[in-house]
């Protein structure tokens, strides 16, 4: 299934919104989501496994303390970026039983295009974790090795580029950007299966409301 850039948004948020995360951390996921597809990340496959692991999760619960600490069974990275986001900078971060990390990755993107004029602030960052890591800098994502975890300690390092060194964001080898984003029968499915929780069943009163021809059809 080839979808554009805005078809994948609707069908994620629809399916975070099926989650039952609130409005406004759907909206957050979505735009997660869509600027790693963007970064020619195949992030279909993450947000299902993030569905499936945050599935019956009470919200709060997937939120970090105050001290970046896991206050129930799993941390949510979305939860995680967007207290990111509100905190307006982020320093060393040591992670644990974090579910899907290169989610962080937009969100850090986010801080560093709100600190583009200040001079103390970061060149980048770079998550990382036990096969993996992405690199955030240059307004891209460049993600390396494996994307999943597996319960590794996920951090999250600042970096400052010596001069004469290039950003991991204009390495020639990086992907380019895309506008559409292939997902698999499989990844497509779950998404669907998320999103149609968002749909009201059918009803009688409804169908005689409006909805469908109802009992009369003069076709």
């Amino acid at each position: 299934m080839n979808l554009s850039l805005g078809e994948f948004r609707a069908l994620v948020a629809k399916a975070f919104r099926g989650a039952g995360y609130s409005w406004g951390l759907t909206e957050d996921a979505a735009f997660a989501s869509v600027c790693l597809a963007e970064c020619g990340v195949d992030v279909g496959p993450a947000v299902v496994r993030l569905l499936h692991a945050t599935e019956g999760q009470k919200p709060a619960s997937l939120m970090p303390t105050e001290t970046w600490e896991c206050a129930g069974d799993i941390l949510c990275p979305i939860c995680v970026g967007t207290c990111i986001v509100d905190e307006g900078h982020c320093s060393n971060l040591s992670l644990e039983r974090l579910a899907e990390p290169m989610f962080l990755a937009p969100f850090l993107l986010s801080v560093l295009d709100r600190q583009q004029e200040r001079r103390d602030s970061a060149d980048g960052f770079v998550v990382a974790w036990q096969g993996g890591r992405c690199d955030v800098a240059n307004g891209t994502i460049v993600l390396t090795g494996s994307p999943v975890a597996d319960g590794s300690t996920v951090t999250v390092t600042p970096q400052e580029l010596s001069p004469g060194v290039e950003a991991p964001g204009n390495r020639a080898d990086r992907c380019p950007r895309t506008s559409r984003v292939e997902l698999d029968e499989a990844t497509k499915t779950a998404l669907e299966a998320f999103a149609h929780r968002t749909y009201a069943p059918a009803t009688e009163a409804s169908r005689l409301a409006g909805a469908g021809a109802g009992l009369l059809d003069d076709d």
